[in-house]
């Protein structure tokens, strides 16, 4: 369901590199990445919860794994050989932005899809942005497809995807998925909403035990709700559309 839109909204568009017109802000710029892009195992569930026939305890890693599919997803973004660079900031028709400091801009043609790519990546006092436009065949003018952007201390960030392919809205301005992470301390928080059919899920998993939990919504309203432990034996708790407890039960592993 929701994951299917997950996935087909991973097309092939590829980036993440970056420079600049001047030497000094080429080496701060060129070098950036989003955290979440380092590893395709941002986080990671405990082993035993990994190996459990549980069909609750499987839901759970499931929803660990969202995490590291965006993860992947990303990181098959490289600027490809021959892309033109410049540091000509791009403006797209949709979701506007700061339009100051340094930037670098790469451009280049997708073969496969016959789209014009554009990687982009800016900084402001405190963080990166990164963001990824397109033009489409027989159309002029740059949508831009997502924007994301890390605090430099990687402590927390987010990145929205665009409906510029007409999911949900002929408004290409229109935010179809908004992710957002933060880390404090050994506790990393991962939201994902799905703002055209009011979905969301957030994430709380400490990176070094490996216990969470995670809270899911439809319409605003609370569905299901699981944690478990650093062993991997945990509990759910289901909800009615009015919020009340529908069922419970826990699993052991």
């Amino acid at each position: 369901m929701k994951m299917t839109k997950f996935l087909l909204l991973a097309v092939a568009f590829f980036a993440f590199s970056c420079s600049s017109d001047d030497e000094e802000a080429s080496s701060s710029l060129e070098n950036q990445t989003l955290s979440l892009t380092e590893s395709n195992t941002v986080v990671v569930a405990p082993t035993a919860m990994q190996n459990s026939s549980d069909t609750y305890a499987q839901q759970a890693v499931g929803y660990i794994q969202m995490v590291n599919q965006m993860s992947s997803y990303l990181s098959y973004m490289k600027v490809p050989d021959g892309a033109a660079k410049s540091s000509a900031r791009i403006t797209a028709a949709n979701g506007r932005v700061d339009a100051t400091g340094d930037v670098v801009v790469y451009t280049w043609s997708d073969a496969q899809s016959g789209y014009s790519v554009a990687y982009q990546i800016s900084e402001t006092s405190d963080s990166y942005a990164f963001e990824i436009f397109i033009t489409q065949p027989g159309q002029t003018g740059w949508l831009k497809y997502f924007h994301a952007e890390e605090k430099k201390d990687r402590s927390s960030g987010f990145m929205n995807i665009y409906d510029i392919f007409g999911f949900h809205s002929d408004d290409t301005s229109v935010i179809l998925l908004n992710y957002k992470w933060g880390r404090s301390g050994d506790i990393f928080t991962f939201t994902l909403t799905d703002n055209t059919g009011d979905f969301k899920f957030v994430l709380n998993i400490n990176e070094k035990t490996k216990a969470g939990d995670v809270v899911y919504y439809l319409g605003g309203v609370k569905a299901y709700e699981m944690e478990w432990n650093a062993q991997g034996s945990g509990s759910w708790v289901w909800y009615d559309e009015q919020g009340n407890v529908e069922d419970s039960g826990t699993w052991t592993v």
